[in-house]
């Protein structure tokens, strides 16, 4: 059996398979994207209200914040036990 028998034959047995939901959500999702970008490509960009651009503003800037937080948070030695850290690891923590 040559491969393009085997390829014929593993999509034949895909055809009876079910979906799981997870690549049916998946599949939907793409869809909608796929229409959304139809109708902006055919109709151009949709109006947005005020209230709208500064709700994304405002969510942008607070994921901003947390990104800084979690980088000082985990980048701060103080809250590490430096007694149970390796040698070669504390050289990391003190630089």
């Amino acid at each position: 059996m040559n491969n393009i028998d085997l390829i014929r034959q593993a999509i034949e047995n895909a055809k009876d398979a079910p979906i799981s939901k997870d690549v049916s959500n998946f599949i939907q999702d793409m869809k909608a994207e796929i229409m959304a970008e139809e109708l902006v490509v055919e109709h151009g960009l949709l109006q947005v209200s005020k209230e709208e651009v500064q709700d994304q503003v405002s969510e942008f800037a607070s994921s901003e914040d947390k990104a800084d937080e979690d980088d000082d948070f985990d980048n701060d030695e103080n809250l590490h036990d430096m007694d149970s850290v390796s040698p070669s690891m504390r050289a990391i923590f003190e630089d």
